[in-house]
């Protein structure tokens, strides 16, 4: 079997280094952003104010509402008696006992909330993380002549499924689905980065239709839930 060629390998902070065969040698290269970070056609940044609930009103003017309503009826119903000078007090005291009003119960009884505990993240971030995915899938498929290229794009693929994982999940997708779903896509989108660079270009490729499919997925559900349109990516190369 013939020497193994040079190959670059991911070894942290941004940079590649080369290893002839079984050897390191001192050559290093940085990972450099190479396409704009967001595509235009990502809209629905700003966040959206929520207008407060109303505030549940008093009860005690329905109270002292009732209770003069009351007061004057029985006024009205006694008049005649009065009239007549022979108004008779004991007896008032069981019609006021009779038409005392019943007490109001007010139960102010809390909506379900429907607000999202984004840990300090904002619909704009998801649009800045999930909106690079296209466009990083995009870069896989123009610099596919570029074995060097290719590689670092993938591999660049990778490392923005785990920092999407990062954030939280969005409003209505399910936390354990979005970790375990960015965990998935890295995981593949560095396998293929490794095929590729070993001349499995097939493989590579096979991996990379999964992940397009799943950050599709992905794609939809966060689309949903802030009301944004992240484009997303042919699922054919």
């Amino acid at each position: 079997m013939g020497a193994e060629e040079p190959r670059w390998y991911y070894v942290g902070d941004g940079q590649l280094r080369l290893k002839e065969g079984e050897n390191w040698t001192d050559e290093y290269q940085k990972i450099e952003s190479r396409r704009a970070a967001v595509p235009s056609q990502v809209l629905g940044a700003e966040s959206v104010p929520q207008e407060p609930l109303p505030g549940a009103k008093s009860s005690s003017r329905t109270l002292v509402w009732l209770v003069t309503c009351a007061v004057l009826i029985l006024v009205v119903g006694t008049g005649a008696a009065a009239a007549k000078g022979s108004l008779n007090l004991g007896s008032l005291k069981p019609n006021l006992s009779a038409s005392a009003p019943n007490a109001v119960t007010v139960s102010a009884q809390r909506a379900p909330s429907t607000s999202w505990d984004g840990g300090g993240y904002t619909k704009a971030d998801y649009v800045k993380q999930v909106g690079k995915i296209p466009v990083l899938l995009s870069d896989v498929r123009t610099d596919s002549g570029d074995d060097l290229a290719t590689h670092i794009d993938l591999m660049s693929l990778g490392f923005q499924f785990d920092a999407i994982r990062g954030l939280p999940a969005p409003p209505r997708v399910d936390p354990a689905w979005w970790a375990a779903t960015n965990t998935t896509m890295s995981q593949l989108s560095q396998q293929a980065a490794e095929q590729w660079a070993g001349g499995d270009r097939k493989a590579a490729m096979a991996r990379l239709g999964t992940v397009v499919k799943s950050s599709n997925t992905m794609i939809a559900k966060v689309n949903t839930a802030f009301g944004i349109r992240i484009p997303l990516s042919k699922t054919a190369a």
